[in-house]
Formats: C-alpha cells, structure tokens, sequence
C-alpha cells in the first residue's frame, strides 16, 4: 500500500506520533487516502532532531551532484541550517555552492538546529576531493545523490573511487539516491550498499532502529544495525519545485531509515511517499513520467488544435482548468508561451524537465515494461513524439517545448511556425523573455 511518511499537517492531532514511531494501521489507511502538504516543509522548517539523536558532534549531510535540479536541493537544505559535505564532477560547482555558502554566514548555534557543541563544526560546506573521501567524512549522517541516470549511479556508487570503494567503510548510515532509475538497477545498487558496513567512529547517526539484527558494529557483511541502508528516492515536480522546496519524494526501500530523513526532506520536499521496498519507488517515477510525457503531449495538440480552430490558448486553458481537462500540464507547466509566466514556456522554454532526460526516462520504463509483459501504446507514441523534438536539436529545453515543435503551436496561417510567432509575441506583450 501506498504510505505517506513524511506530511506535517495535523492529522487528526496524531501526526507528530505518527511520524515518530511509526504510522499504525488504521492511520496509514486514513492517510494513504490522502496527499498532505505541510507549509513548513514547503519553507524548509521542518522540525530537527534532538542533540542525542545524533552520534558525532558535527553532523554533516553528503550530496553529491550539484546540476540542475541538486543544486537547489543543496540550497534548501543551506537554508534549513544543515552542514553540507559535497561532492561533482565538476569542481566548478562545487566550488560555488561553498563560496554562496560562505556568504551567507555561519548558521546560528550550528549547521544543525538543536545539535549541542556544533558551533565548531567548519564552513558549511566542505569540499570533497572525491568520492570514496566523500563517504569517509566524520559525521556525515546522509548522503544525497542526484545524478544524471543508471550508469552515473552505478560509477558513483560501486565504480573505482565511487562512495563503496574506500577502506574501512563508510560514515552515513543512510544513502539516498534521487536519480531516476529502473527498479533492477534501485535493487542491485541497494544490495550492494547493504552489503557494506559503517564505521562506527565516523557515523553521524546510532544504529537505525528496526532493522535486522546485524553482526557487531563494524564487522562483517549482511543487513543489520552495523550495515548501511539505500533508498531509492526519485522527486517529482522539476526544478521549479526543487527551487520553492516543493518536490515530492517517492520512496522505496528501509522505512526504519525514514526517521532521520524528516528535517532533511521536509526542507527539499512537501511530500514523502513510501512506495515498497527497493526499487519501488524508482518504478513509482517511471509511471509517473509516463503519465507526464502523455498529459503534456494531449495538452500540447488540444491547444493548439484550439487555436487553429480560433479559440485564444489562454481562454481554452481556462475551460481546461475548469473541467475534467485540468492537469499539471494545463496550469503549471503550460506549454503556450505567456499563459502561465512561471512556465519553462515563457522562458523560452528554458529550465524544467529537459527533452532529453525525459526520452532517457521513457525508454527506462518501456524497457521495464518490457520485462513485465506490459504493453505501452501512449507511453511508445510519446517517446516518438520526444524523439522528433532531440532530432531537432531541442533536447536541452523542457519537454513542453513539444507544443512548438510537434504541433506548431496551432498557428492558422500557413506554415507551422506563423503560430509560433504569434505566441512569441504574447509573451513579450505580457513583458515576459
């Protein structure tokens, strides 16, 4: 069943029990009826830990990839008052997150509200020189990895120098991966990181509570108290969500390791969802991209369909908003330019969800559904319809670019893009870029 874990709203005065000792069944029912947001979580104040929860004196949070959607999710965790430990590829980036860190000061009391004696704990974001050191920093608590697919995944985590490389093991208890991936691929990197082990003078956290009953703190190999734990935690919502702190998380994997995530999430996130076990959640996303990809492509035809047809995009949008035609596409992620001036589409369809990650997403899910014996008529004509868009060179914009380049943007004169400069003219009229 399907379990938000992580909604701060009253619910029924429970939710502050729920959340710490863990949702009975009765309320799981209740809640799993239900999608809560929290305005807390939204403004990325979500409630830290006690000073004992935690095992060092400076905790710190791992992340690693700092793009275009990390990047934001490493700046809300900033904001929250968290000591960061970074790692990319690109040092650049690195680099600038610590020097946008060290502008903004030390956090009061310490990188981590409430933890006693962090007041010492360094700059706010320390620089790691790779991976393997990456996973080897005292006190980190979590480590955050937001790459670029399965085979990134696969080298930051298992590859030479990734964060399983290292001697001795590994600081963080916890390890969560917000790449989007296929569920073998969740499943096998989540065995493997089960199959490490924590070393007890680096964690940042106590053994997790719930888990199996392990060999001793330190030695051996095998799931328990002494092993670290892999979530599969692929976010939905872009980088607009990212950025506002209202991305939604679809988790699968340990729900004892859900615990210590709540500030961290709560200040990245508005929801948590706990999908399963590994790879879970990553299937949960790869249907959701379908549903995306098919929406927004049903979107882009029925405006400008409208507009051949001489109904203003803007007006349609409305008539869309107000019936059963109402989605995510129609009135957040509008595809006509100046309809929604927070939309990709009056931006020149710069930010979102970029063409080519998407087509990247949909070929995981054809290629999970191929191994389900499921059939995906819309899911195999949407990734047409996203190939014709990279063939022409729009794989770097977000994927509602589809409404110019597929349809034409419903022009009525002749030729596909006398629409298309109809539209462009609307945004500027509306003094949008």
């Amino acid at each position: 069943m399907l379990t938000p874990v992580f909604a701060l709203s009253r619910l029924a005065g429970a939710s502050s029990l729920a959340l710490s000792q863990g949702l009975t069944r009765p309320l799981a029912a209740v809640a799993a009826r239900r999608l809560h947001t929290s305005p807390s979580a939204a403004d990325g104040q979500a409630p830290s830990p006690s000073p004992s929860f935690y095992a060092h004196p400076h905790p710190r949070v791992g992340f690693v990839g700092l793009g275009a959607l990390g990047s934001p999710m490493a700046r809300r965790l900033l904001a929250a008052g968290h000591r960061l430990a970074v790692y990319d590829s690109d040092p650049a980036a690195a680099a600038a997150l610590a020097e946008e860190a060290e502008a903004l000061g030390a956090p009061g009391g310490g990188g981590v509200e409430g933890v006693e004696g962090d007041g010492g704990g360094g700059p706010r974001v320390e620089v790691a020189r790779g991976l393997s050191q990456l996973a080897r920093t005292p006190g980190l608590t979590v480590l955050f990895t937001v790459l670029s697919g399965p085979e990134a995944s696969r080298a930051v985590y298992t590859g030479p120098g990734g964060l399983l490389a290292g001697e001795g093991g590994v600081s963080p208890r916890i390890m969560v991966d917000c790449t989007t991936l296929d569920p073998p691929t969740a499943r096998e990197l989540a065995g493997r990181v089960r199959a490490a082990r924590v070393d007890p003078g680096l964690a940042g956290l106590p053994p997790l509570q719930g888990r199996g009953r392990g060999e001793g703190e330190g030695q051996g190999r095998g799931e328990g108290p002494c092993s670290p734990c892999l979530l599969d935690a692929p976010v939905s919502g872009g980088v607009q969500a990212a950025e506002t702190g209202c991305l939604s998380f679809l988790v699968g994997g340990d729900p004892s390791a859900l615990p210590p995530l709540r500030p961290l999430l709560g200040a990245m996130g508005r929801s948590v969802l706990h999908c399963g076990e590994a790879g879970d959640g990553a299937a949960a996303r790869l249907c959701n991209s379908l549903v995306t990809a098919s929406v927004m492509a049903a979107t882009a035809e029925a405006l400008a369909l409208g507009r051949r047809l001489g109904v203003d995009p803007g007006v349609l949008t409305e008539v869309l908003n107000s019936g059963s035609g109402r989605s995510w596409a129609s009135d957040t992620a509008n595809p006509v330019p100046g309809v929604c001036p927070a939309a990709p589409a009056s931006r020149g369809y710069r930010g979102g969800l970029r063409c080519a990650q998407l087509l990247q997403h949909l070929a995981l899910a054809a290629r999970a559904a191929g191994g389900a014996h499921s059939p995906l008529p819309m899911g195999a004509r949407a990734m047409e319809l996203y190939q014709q868009v990279v063939d022409q060179g729009q794989g770097d914009a977000d994927f509602s670019v589809l409404y110019r380049h597929v349809y034409g943007s419903g022009g009525r004169s002749s030729g596909p893009d006398s629409g298309w400069r109809r539209d462009e003219a609307r945004g500027a009229e509306a003094g949008l870029p």
